[in-house]
Formats: structure tokens, sequence, C-alpha cells
């Protein structure tokens, strides 16, 4: 062995592999047996650079934009009917062109899988709509609580979709530069 003039504690040999290096699997458990929440982290990294999970649709930029644009449309009748700027054949046409956005807003929702939450909020915005038509009012801005507030509703999936539609492709983005 050697002289060891400072009285150093020996370091106990590992068995003898050859030139071999010691395999993968049976370092792994040793290298983390001390640290498991090393090990825990490694396990979920692996899980999250290896696969997406899609919880809810994909964002969609079309039902977006036709979603914005009913929106700017709903609310410029508002204001033309709290005005009484808004005639009966232009009250007609909106409710006729609102839920004829709506429908295809529907179909475009219905495209897609994991979107029930979406097709959910357009059914009851569809019934928004039909029901102020049915009341044959104008829609102003006291019988139109409902309808904004189920909008909003629609409008803040998109958003969701859009955030998560970000998200996921940074990752994608992130485990493939690797």
């Amino acid at each position: 062995m050697g002289s060891n003039p400072e009285r150093l504690p020996v370091a106990r040999r590992s068995p003898q592999t050859g030139n071999r290096p010691t395999p993968f699997v049976t370092a792994l458990p040793s290298t983390y047996a001390r640290h498991p929440s090393t090990l825990l982290a490694f396990v979920f990294g692996l899980l999250l650079a290896g696969c997406s999970v899609l919880f809810i649709a994909p964002y969609d930029a079309t039902t977006d934009r036709l979603l914005t644009d009913l929106t700017v449309q709903t609310e410029t009748v508002v204001v033309k009917a709290d005005n009484d700027q808004l005639s009966v054949g232009e009250r007609e046409k909106f409710y006729a062109e609102a839920e004829g956005t709506v429908n295809a807003m529907k179909m475009r929702a219905g495209l897609y899988a994991k979107n029930e939450q979406e097709i959910a909020a357009l059914d009851e915005l569809a019934k928004r709509y039909r029901a102020l038509h049915e009341h044959h009012a104008s829609p102003r801005t006291s019988l139109t609580t409902g309808l904004r507030a189920t909008l909003l509703d629609v409008q803040q999936i998109q958003v969701a979709k859009k955030r998560s539609s970000v998200f996921s492709s940074s990752l994608n983005k992130t485990s493939t530069s690797q």
C-alpha cells in the first residue's frame, strides 16, 4: 500500500470490473440513492422533455378572429341600440349574422378533440343570442349583460388555448434543441 505519513483514512477499494465501465443501470441507483429528490427531478425532467400532454384543444386563430369580430359587432350594435339608432332591419341582420357566426365557430370547435368546454360555451352563447332575438327587442345594454358575460367566457377559453400553445411550443423547441 505505500506510506501514509499524515495518517489519513485509506479509501476502500471498489470491485474490479476490468476495463469495462460500470453499466448505467447499476450505477443509477447508487448515484441517486442518497438523494431521492434528485432522482424524482431527473424522472420528471425526462417526462417533460419526452412527451407533451394536451389537456385542451389546440388554439385556432380563425375561431379567435371570428370571436373578436363578433364581439366588436355586438358592442357596435349595443351602442347603436342604446342611442336609438338601430333600425329593425339592422337588428334582424345582426341577429342572423351573430347566430350564423356562432354556428360556424361551433362547427370548427367540433373538429378538435378535447374541446367540450368551448362547445358548451358556444352553445350557451347561441342560446343568449336566440333568446335576445326571440324577445323582439333591441340589444340594449340592460338586456345584454348575460350575452356579454358569455362572450367573455368564450374569449377566456381562447386566451387559455393561446397560452397553452405558446407554452407547448416553447417546450417542444427546448426538447428538440437539446
